[in-house]
């Protein structure tokens, strides 16, 4: 008898403890569906291994802007030892900010009627009588069965480490430990130029440390469009980072402290770096769950595969979060959450998922909701989409606040202004994303959001006098815009054409 049989035999004798539903990860997106159930009356075992708050509570979201505000906060002029007992004091802060928030989050736990945390790693065994069993074992290797009609797995994402020759552990950093740092490093060097890199090589900047980042990507935050990599790229010069796009760590020299990387065919060697921090990605948590012999399908990066009401392929059992790989953000899970509540509690198919604004809290600020201007001609004919940007120093809350750099861009359908696609780059771009988020999944056109009303004087009067650009140039050309919308509209961008095989001559 196999193993999964076995654990299958054993939980069909043991007692049931039956809820309405058994969430599996106490993360945003956990967390939000099991106190979103609670309120409509269901009763709801909320199981958890780890911290309750997930990755953003604990290691993510929570204490990475603390630090970013608390570093950037400290006195550029304070130097020697005085910056380091301030960067110390920095650190610890950003910890006890982070553990008084995962403590309120279990006090409401704790306080919840019809909610039960349920502390153990969880696997599912399949069950003859509907959906899966839910066994549960904790750090003494009790364990415990759940049963439910509704089973989530909200497990989120763990971060993708590289082997690094001659790298120690000791000084390999991701996430899940860089906020237990007592004092900031020496000299810290990052894998990774995407948000999470990014924010920290200003953050650790701002502490004291030397600070040298590490992309294979041609430029910093590959994701975003160009033209607010090219700034970001520049602010980190400036705040003193040593930035390599195109480049690779080889091998570590543990007697020098050295790291060596390669950008394209010209070595460089990073002299006295104490730590790596890595932050190339992450990898959805779906291992160990006992998925795949429920039929459940994992996609080759882990990701689980879900339809439109977030169900996967086994009866009753649902995956929103990290763990499905298409909503990699707190407020995407969050999202979700509230999403396949309103589907438990109203069994109907629910409205299209629709895109999700991410920011990067780097300085300046990157927000963006929808595709880059790139990933939309490979959707629509590049004849369709009109493109316009206004600078946010041509604002008059730019010029009193002296921004010399920093944009708000949107791509639009032509004639029809469906916003599809926008980009902040400046202060608080965070803060001015949503409008643009609300105008791009309500599918608005940029000739309504033209009619914003925004007061005086505020950044966000960008939005407005970019929809303006849209309009006084479609005006003017209207006959010309109905005639290119016509002709391209259900056309579709040729692909381009595949490479030859390798070893053949053209």
């Amino acid at each position: 008898m196999t193993k999964r049989e076995t654990d299958a035999a054993s939980a069909a004798t043991r007692p049931l403890d039956h809820v309405d539903a058994v969430v599996i990860g106490a993360g945003s997106g956990g967390l939000t569906v099991a106190v979103g159930l609670v309120k409509v009356g269901k009763r709801v075992a909320l199981v958890e291994r780890g911290d309750v708050g997930g990755d953003c509570t604990n290691v993510g979201c929570i204490p990475s802007k603390t630090l970013i505000d608390l570093a950037k906060a400290l006195p550029p002029n304070v130097r020697g030892d005085d910056r380091a007992a301030s960067a110390r004091a920095v650190l610890a802060e950003v910890r006890a900010r982070r553990d008084a928030l995962r403590a309120h989050e279990e006090l409401v736990l704790a306080g919840t009627g019809g909610l039960e945390l349920v502390r153990g790693t969880a696997t599912l065994v399949a069950h003859a009588d509907g959906p899966p069993l839910v066994v549960v074992t904790d750090d003494d290797g009790a364990k415990r069965t759940l049963r439910a009609r509704h089973v989530i797995v909200a497990t989120g994402s763990a971060p993708i480490t590289i082997d690094v020759p001659g790298l120690p552990a000791e000084r390999t950093l991701t996430n899940a430990t860089l906020f237990e740092l007592s004092s900031p490093p020496e000299h810290l060097a990052i894998l990774g130029a995407g948000p999470i890199g990014c924010e920290m090589a200003f953050a650790f900047a701002d502490l004291g440390s030397r600070v040298s980042l590490l992309d294979l990507a041609p430029r910093v935050l590959p994701r975003a469009e160009a033209e607010a990599s090219a700034i970001v790229h520049g602010a980190l010069v400036r705040a003193g980072v040593r930035v390599l796009p195109g480049s690779t760590a080889t091998r570590y020299d543990t007697e020098r402290s050295a790291l060596h990387a390669l950008e394209g065919d010209v070595p460089h060697v990073l002299e006295g770096v104490d730590r790596v921090l890595m932050a190339i990605g992450r990898r959805p948590a779906s291992a160990g769950l006992g998925l795949e012999e429920l039929g459940v399908t994992l996609e080759p990066s882990g990701a689980v595969r879900t339809d439109g009401d977030h169900r996967t392929a086994a009866p009753g059992v649902f995956a929103i979060g990290d763990v499905t790989g298409r909503a990699i953000t707190t407020h995407a899970a969050n999202a979700q959450g509230r999403r396949l509540v309103r589907r438990i509690v109203l069994p109907l198919p629910l409205v299209r998922e629709g895109d999700y604004p991410n920011v990067t809290f780097s300085r300046p600020e990157v927000a963006q909701i929808g595709p880059t201007r790139a990933e939309l001609e490979a959707v629509f004919a590049p004849e369709l989409l009109a493109s316009h940007r206004f600078d946010l120093a041509d604002t008059d809350r730019g010029l009193t606040l002296g921004l010399e750099e920093g944009y708000v861009r949107v791509t639009a359908m032509r004639l029809t202004g469906r916003l599809l696609a926008a980009t902040i780059v400046g202060p608080s771009a965070g803060e001015m994303i949503h409008l643009l988020t609300h105008a791009q999944r309500s599918r608005m056109s940029l000739w309504r959001l033209s009619r914003l009303v925004v007061a005086y004087p505020a950044l966000a009067d960008a939005i407005r006098a970019v929809a303006d650009a849209f309009v006084f140039a479609s005006l003017p050309a209207l006959p010309s815009e109905a005639l290119t919308y016509v002709q391209h509209r259900w056309r579709r961008p040729t692909p381009p054409a595949a490479p030859p095989p390798t070893g053949t001559t053209t």
